[in-house]
């Protein structure tokens, strides 16, 4: 039987959450620790293993001299560039990346530019996000009135947990709460009521569940201001841009949603990288 395929923006079933998908109330979610201890029995069979290794020195120090330094074995630490031009170099980068057959001629339909980029002058500090979503909230202006379900800040991140957190660090930006968007303890049809029926200015999500919601038409972009692409990198050192789960639904959500409508010239919205 094929082993269950966990998705980027599922919460373990434990998981508290509030029933409420535009509230300025959530829970506290608290994870629950993974028991890595190893077996009694594990440990025993590596002991019985070693024991029975020969006692010929010189095959005991060519085994040692073959094990790995260590050196190298650490993930970096993703680096997102400030500037316009590097940051649309990086998403193409990995735009690429994410769909390997795609030719240059190809991809050059679908490239971001720097225009698209916001850019932005004060160095990134500890409340760099809620900064820049109170700019976009305070001075974002539309042609079209039509508020229900469409934010003027969109925030785009790798899982539910990190989608939990951001919603609390951005509920001061707006007197009309935020909006999270993610499958797993939240129907899909619960969030379709929930922009069917409410104004929202910010809204949090993983690509899977926005690219579903825009393409379903409830998540609108006409008075978006600021998408936001969350490079946090997990504890496995991965991030939203270059995961298997999430970089697919993210690039379409450009390609199909957000590229085609920024053409459109009652639409002025920007993109960021951080």
């Amino acid at each position: 039987m094929a082993r269950k395929r966990t998705l980027a923006d599922e919460l373990e079933d434990d998981f508290a959450l509030d029933n409420e998908y535009l509230s300025g109330n959530d829970s506290d979610g608290n994870k629950t620790a993974v028991n890595t201890q190893e077996p009694a029995k594990a440990a025993k069979k590596r002991g019985a293993s070693t024991s029975e290794k020969t006692d010929n020195p010189d095959k005991r120090a060519k085994t040692v001299s073959n094990k790995p330094s260590g050196k190298g074995t650490t993930a970096s630490k993703f680096s997102v560039p400030s500037d316009a031009n590097e940051q649309a170099d990086l998403w193409n980068k990995y735009m690429k990346k994410a769909h390997p057959g795609i030719t240059d001629l190809e991809l050059a339909d679908h490239l971001m530019l720097p225009q698209h980029i916001y850019t932005t002058t004060p160095a990134p500090s500890d409340t760099y996000l809620e900064d820049l979503a109170k700019t976009a909230v305070s001075t974002g202006k539309s042609k079209n009135k039509v508020m229900h379900g469409a934010p003027q800040v969109l925030v785009i991140c790798s899982s539910a947990l990190r989608v939990v957190d951001l919603v609390k660090r951005l509920r001061p930006v707006s007197k009309r709460g935020v909006l999270k968007l993610f499958s797993r303890h939240i129907k899909i049809a619960d969030q379709q009521k929930a922009l069917k029926t409410s104004a929202v200015d910010v809204a949090v999500g993983t690509p899977n569940r926005i690219l579903k919601l825009m393409t379903g038409g409830e998540l609108k972009v006409n008075r978006l201001r600021l998408v936001v692409i969350d490079c946090w990198q997990d504890d496995k050192m991965r991030v939203v841009i270059d995961m298997d789960d999430t970089r697919k639904d993210l690039f379409a959500i450009w390609q199909d949603v957000l590229l085609p409508a920024s053409a459109n010239p009652d639409y002025g919205f920007k993109f960021r990288l951080a």
